[in-house]
């Protein structure tokens, strides 16, 4: 482990730029998290016991032609967080708890009201093993009045989180009947594919401990916009993975080879370029 948060960092990986107008770090004041403020983080998931499922609850329609498959992006979710067992749950309808609002000709929920649903229908689900639970909708969602719309967000200290799907097409926001008569292309579906499950592991990585990172380009940067989400890689910087490691205690070369071969799989060459060249960072330092 120790190899693989000091061999050739300059190699891997970026300082976080500068940040301009729009970007997140210029609205929001961050103080980053150094590894002795993470051990001392109470409010975070660990799997421990029969607690160990990551539950997935998808709420609203998927009824859509350009949707990306649950299963796939569960298949990184399952080889990043190695010690969890991941579950999808039935498709529910939203419900009276999910408060909207219309803005723009598009209807908008509340994040609250995804918490309160998932607070409410605890009981219903596996309480001996769920460790953290994420709900995912193709709707768009907001904060409140400042916060008006958002990727995802993570509530920690009662292990559950939302995100959206509904900005992550590269075609939004073109209007409803046109994303839904346009075909998906290979090109659209690897870039659907790489920011659904970049913003499903960025906010279970807020479950589990992991404030934004301000010090690489890495998973947890904070993203304002969909250039700085784009930006987001599908890795941990040093100071996050080891934060990561710290409670997975994972191989990480072996999960560094799976991720690259799923990477592989969906087409995602970046990515799969950028861990088998990592790995032979850290397997041959002094080469």
């Amino acid at each position: 482990m120790q190899i693989a948060v000091t061999s050739k960092l300059d190699e891997s990986f970026q300082p976080v730029p500068i940040p301009s107008d729009d970007d997140w770090l210029r609205s929001h004041k961050e103080k980053g998290q150094t590894m002795k403020a993470f051990e001392r983080k109470t409010s975070k998931a660990v799997p421990h016991a029969t607690h160990k499922t990551i539950y997935i609850q998808p709420i609203g329609s998927f009824d859509h032609p350009r949707v990306i498959s649950f299963n796939v992006i569960i298949e990184f979710v399952r080889v990043f967080f190695p010690r969890c067992e991941v579950e999808l749950l039935s498709t529910i309808d939203f419900s009276k708890d999910m408060k909207y609002r219309e803005k723009d000709g598009i209807r908008q929920y509340q994040t609250a009201g995804f918490y309160k649903y998932l607070s409410r229908t605890r009981h219903k689900r596996n309480s001996r093993r769920e460790l953290v639970c994420v709900a995912i909708t193709m709707a768009d969602i907001y904060v409140d009045e400042v916060e008006d719309w958002v990727y995802g967000q993570a509530r920690i200290v009662d292990s559950l989180a939302v995100y959206s799907f509904a900005r992550l097409d590269p075609l939004y926001p073109t209007s409803p009947q046109t994303l839904f008569s346009s075909p998906l292309t290979d090109e659209h579906r690897v870039i659907m594919i790489r920011r659904c499950v970049k913003i499903l592991l960025h906010e279970l990585g807020h479950l589990f401990g992991l404030k934004h990172c301000i010090y690489y380009i890495c998973l947890m940067n904070g993203a304002n916009n969909e250039t700085e989400m784009d930006r987001q890689p599908l890795y941990l910087c040093p100071i996050c993975l080891r934060k990561l490691y710290s409670t997975f205690h994972f191989n990480v070369c072996d999960v560094y080879e799976k991720f690259a071969n799923i990477c592989e799989k969906y087409r995602l060459e970046e990515e799969h370029k950028w861990y088998w060249k990592r790995l032979d960072c850290i397997q041959n330092p002094n080469k």
